[in-house]
């Protein structure tokens, strides 16, 4: 499991290039560095034995960008939180019929 993400201003690389360096250290040792610019995120160096992380983060975002599946996932986890919905071996048959 990676550490804590780490944070370097862009301005920063620009002023001490070596931190290029730094930041893919770190990377190399499962740490993901955040590239920041006038308050925003703007790129991250991640870690190449990782070659999912750019796919999660993207399926990630296509997720939390479709309105109508957060709607699905609140919806789902309030009706966890009451007791509600399929359990054991019936959850998991509903699951793949959901599949097909």
């Amino acid at each position: 499991m990676s550490e804590a993400a780490q944070e370097i201003p862009l301005e920063e690389l620009h002023a001490h290039p070596e931190r290029w360096d730094e930041a893919v250290a770190l990377a190399a040792r499962g740490q993901v560095i955040t590239v920041t610019g006038e308050g925003r995120r703007l790129a991250a160096v991640v870690p190449a034995d990782q070659p999912d992380l750019v796919a999660r983060l993207r399926e990630t975002i296509e997720v939390l960008s479709d309105s109508d599946a957060l709607h699905a996932i609140v919806e789902s986890r309030a009706s966890i939180a009451r007791g509600e919905g399929p359990r054991g071996e019936d959850a998991i048959r509903s699951l793949l019929d959901g599949r097909q």
